[in-house]
């Protein structure tokens, strides 16, 4: 009995023992936490990267970093958003801690992308999509203008965003796009309608890019045909959709001719507000971006007008047979009346004299 009362005694002697070391382990992992966040790890040396726009104290400053500052209680995720939110031209930041005592603060500078043209000002807008500069009374230069574009962010440091919501969204990508493939020499963009985007290149090509689907695609496929092209050329390059390909139409040989995008109706609603259906009468779209032969002069073959009256595009541009005098082979008036034009510009109507009318 005495032997069983010594075992039990002992063994709760051990116990409390383990219990002290227990208490002692936390005690003093606490005094290293208060030592750590009060005397431990205080920031001596605080190093800036990638600014070149701002002094290093104004980083400092704003993100509100300072010396002595305890490096564990350091919330580096508001540092980094006092800075992006407080300097326009700061685009991102990355805080990193490195113990004992050392903070480094890697900046990200914007990148103007372009100039967005609203109401007789231009308003920089940054690769990132932020607003850096407002109502500014000329171009930046070196830079896209936007045309078309409903701006409704206007202060400095504001995210991009319109009247049309999808047009920031459309825009951000074009932009994007453009930087990562290195598609230079763009003047400009109107971005009017989202189903026909429109690029001024290197002010000698009007490119029609259609809408917005697989911009990156596109823009991908001008490139290689203006690489192609001699360095002179001048003239509208179509996009006629993913089956039918692209079209380059010399400056000399434009006629006044809408664009379709096959891909546009996947999409883009306002691609079937702007080209009306097939088959109709005054002008309506139909098969290979070419007007119906309905009344009033619509479009058939090569872009030209159909037999109705009122002079009507044929083939090869000419105009038809029909009366007023209307164009035929060769760019020729027809055969109506009033002095048209005839193959190789001699002319068949009344009261015309060597291409007189």
């Amino acid at each position: 009995m005495k032997d069983s009362k010594r075992k039990n005694a002992g063994g709760a002697v051990r116990g409390n023992i383990r219990t002290y070391y227990a208490l002692a382990v936390v005690f003093a992992a606490l005094i290293i936490l208060i030592l750590c966040l009060t005397v431990f790890f205080r920031i001596n040396s605080i190093k800036v990267e990638g600014v070149t726009l701002y002094r290093e104290d104004q980083i400092v400053n704003v993100g509100g970093v300072a010396q002595q500052m305890n490096l564990v209680r350091l919330d580096t995720g508001k540092i980094a958003d006092r800075l992006t939110d407080n300097l326009v031209y700061i685009d991102k930041v990355e805080v990193k801690k490195k113990y004992p005592a050392t903070i480094v603060i890697s900046c990200t500078e914007a990148v103007k992308a372009a100039d967005i043209k609203y109401k007789d000002s231009y308003y920089v807008l940054s690769s990132s999509g932020r607003i850096l500069e407002d109502r500014n009374p000329v171009q930046t230069g070196g830079i896209p203008v936007i045309e078309g574009f409903e701006l409704k962010s206007l202060k400095p440091g504001e995210k991009l965003a319109s009247g049309d919501s999808l047009k920031a969204e459309i825009l951000t990508e074009l932009l994007e796009e453009i930087s990562a493939q290195k598609f230079e020499n763009v003047v400009s963009v109107d971005i009017s309608s989202r189903a026909d985007i429109k690029i001024n290149y290197d002010n000698r090509i009007e490119i029609r890019l259609g809408s917005s689907v697989d911009i990156g695609y596109k823009i991908s496929c001008f490139k290689e045909l203006i690489a192609a092209l001699t360095d002179d050329y001048a003239g509208t390059l179509i996009y006629n959709g993913p089956k039918g390909g692209l079209s380059a139409i010399p400056e000399e040989q434009q006629l006044e001719k809408p664009v379709t995008d096959d891909s546009s109706s996947e999409t883009d609603s306002s691609a079937v507000d702007a080209y009306a259906p097939s088959d109709g009468t005054d002008q309506q779209w139909s098969d290979d971006t070419q007007w119906d032969n309905g009344a009033d002069g619509g479009y058939t073959d090569d872009y030209g007008y159909g037999d109705g009256t009122d002079g009507g595009y044929t083939d090869d541009y000419g105009y038809g047979y029909g009366a007023d005098g209307g164009y035929t082979d060769d760019y020729g008036y027809g055969y109506g009346t009033d002095g048209g034009y005839t193959d190789d510009t001699g002319a068949w109507g009344q009261d015309y004299n060597n291409y007189g009318y």
